[in-house]
């Protein structure tokens, strides 16, 4: 790993090098404060949590903002990597922080031990890892958005890569400028910023950050499209090739929106509570919202379908036969009726251990990844408001025995929120118009053997927040991945 620093003139203040800035009024700052209102990005009045890795994009991003006048707070975290050089990068991005006056945080794990024990690649677990941190310091620090540093020619990267892939339209959307996860709004600034300006502005004013060798290595396909294949598009084909698939991405981008919110309505129609997805119903659709449709049935259920499952699910809804099932992966499985589709779940599945939850932490069970914190304060504003079907609050205090996920078993009851006596789980389901396919996956977090929460439906009465409530405990569920 190098530490680049360059000569400038003399500005404000140094820190190792770098010189921090404190006015801009430059056309690189000015597009990024366009794009910053644009998009409606950053909350007045409220901070900014920047991810920083030390690398030239995320250290820009962090002077930016800071220039442009914004509160921002600085997080970085520590893969555990290169041999100790990870190490020195949060060393310096700590450094970053103080010459700016800001806040730090640091998380630091060793993700290739953790990867060694999960599903999925190195790359993906760590981002996974980033992110929760990155998520979880934003809502404690009362932070508007987490702010990363991805740009123009990242946007162009990411569609040359899912159509080499072989991405449905949807994927050719590339990075939004904004998305939501866990409520929290991340935020692309540099958006619109190609990565050679980036680096510009940082040379012209003399300001430090860390390269990774692992940039460079050919075996990463993103590194290949980048270093390679997008420069002889460049070279040979259209001098303008990333500005083209970005102007892609971005009318993808509209596209996805309408055509997911008419897929939402379709579906809506299609759905029977008492039986399922209507096959007649299904047909008559436009084969683009059919596949919308799967889409949004695997996404509500926890699975991120490729294409190619997308496209042959909904074949199989079409014209299948009676009695067959379809794999549509995350172990949900489309049974087909004579007149209707619904979900199953193995028996296997069913009848699975409940796998204990680690409080805090991240746990993965049935599908769904949970994420368990204990909170500082209470949460502004009414709890109503603040829950939500994937996130949910608790009186820690209250559960009777260590927590767990679990699948439906006979007997099972509980006291919903709201409601006085005990309700059999099965006869509440039935009254959410919910399919016995469906009631065998739901998932459900207990304690001691009695249920807290019925997972995206209803906490028990027994486990909720009162005014003697002490200690408050929030647990998050996302898709797993």
């Amino acid at each position: 790993m190098l530490l680049r620093t360059l000569a400038a003139p003399l500005l404000s203040r140094r820190f190792g090098g770098v010189r921090v800035l404190s006015v801009m009024t430059d056309s690189f700052t000015a597009l990024v404060q366009e794009t910053l209102a644009r998009h409606a990005m950053l909350a007045e009045g409220r901070g900014a949590l920047v991810a920083v890795s030390g690398g030239a994009d995320s250290v820009a991003l962090a002077h930016a903002l800071h220039g442009l006048g914004h509160r921002i707070e600085i997080a970085h975290f520590d893969h555990q990597t290169r041999a100790g050089e990870s190490a020195r990068d949060a060393a310096f991005v700590r450094g970053l922080a103080a010459a700016l006056d800001a806040p730090f945080h640091l998380e630091s794990a060793d993700v290739a031990a953790i990867q060694g024990g999960r599903a999925g690649s190195f790359e993906e677990v760590a981002r996974a890892l980033r992110y929760e941190f990155f998520l979880r310091t934003a809502r404690a620090r009362d932070c508007a958005a987490v702010a990363t540093g991805h740009h123009k020619d990242d946007v162009a990267e990411t569609v040359l890569m899912r159509v080499l892939r072989g991405s449905s339209p949807a994927g050719l959307a590339g990075i939004p400028p904004v998305r939501v996860e866990g409520g929290v709004r991340i935020v692309r600034p540099f958006i619109s910023c190609s990565r050679a300006s980036i680096r510009a502005w940082l040379e012209a004013r003399g300001i430090a950050w860390r390269e990774d060798p692992s940039n460079e290595d050919a075996a990463h396909l993103r590194n290949r499209v980048r270093h390679e294949l997008l420069p002889r598009l460049v070279r040979d084909y259209n001098p303008q090739a990333a500005d083209a698939l970005c102007r892609l991405a971005e009318a993808q981008r509209g596209d996805n929106d309408l055509l997911d919110s008419l897929a939402a309505e379709a579906l809506a129609r299609c759905m029977q509570a008492d039986a399922g997805l209507d096959c007649g119903a299904f047909r008559a659709l436009h084969p683009a919202l059919q596949r919308r449709c799967i889409r949004l049935i695997a996404f509500e259920h926890g699975v991120d379908c490729p294409f190619a499952r997308v496209t042959a699910a909904a074949a199989f809804v079409q014209g299948a036969a009676t009695g067959k099932r379809f794999d549509l992966g995350g172990g949900v499985l489309l049974y087909h009726g004579r007149t209707h589709v619904t979900l199953v779940v193995p028996q296997a599945a069913r009848e699975a251990a409940p796998a204990p939850l680690q409080v805090p932490g991240r746990t993965e069970a049935m599908g769904l990844a949970f994420h368990a914190r204990y909170l500082e304060a209470r949460p502004a504003g009414s709890l109503a408001a603040y829950c939500t079907p994937r996130r949910q609050v608790f009186d820690a205090d209250c559960f009777g025995g260590a927590l767990a996920v679990r699948g439906r078993q006979p007997g099972d009851h509980f006291t919903p929120l709201g409601m006085t006596g005990a309700r059999k789980l099965k006869e509440y389901l039935i009254d959410l118009g919910m399919p016995e396919p469906e009631r065998g996956r739901q998932a459900l977090l207990v304690a001691g053997g009695r249920i807290a929460w019925v997972v995206g439906k209803a906490s028990s009465a027994e486990t909720a927040i009162t005014e003697a409530t002490e200690r408050i405990l929030e647990i998050e569920v996302r898709s797993c991945g």
